[in-house]
């Protein structure tokens, strides 16, 4: 099992939740987390494959594995 950190559980709880965001709005969604550690926590998971980053325009989403799936 992959040592998680708090900002990263954060995020993926969120992201069970809604399946489905714009990297913004998990910021906005997240209040208790600066905009710095959503960006790491975001960042660390995507390499990692814990979500999927996509470039939408000038902003990013951002899913759970099995949501891209279903979605592409």
């Amino acid at each position: 099992m992959l040592h998680r950190s708090r900002a990263e559980g954060l995020v993926v709880a969120l992201l069970q939740d809604i399946q489905h965001s714009t990297l913004e709005e998990v910021v906005a969604l997240l209040p208790e987390l600066s905009w710095n550690e959503v960006f790491h926590a975001v960042d660390s998971l995507s390499r990692r494959g814990g979500i999927v980053l996509r470039r939408r325009g000038f902003s990013y989403d951002v899913c759970l594995p099995a949501v891209a799936r279903k979605t592409a």
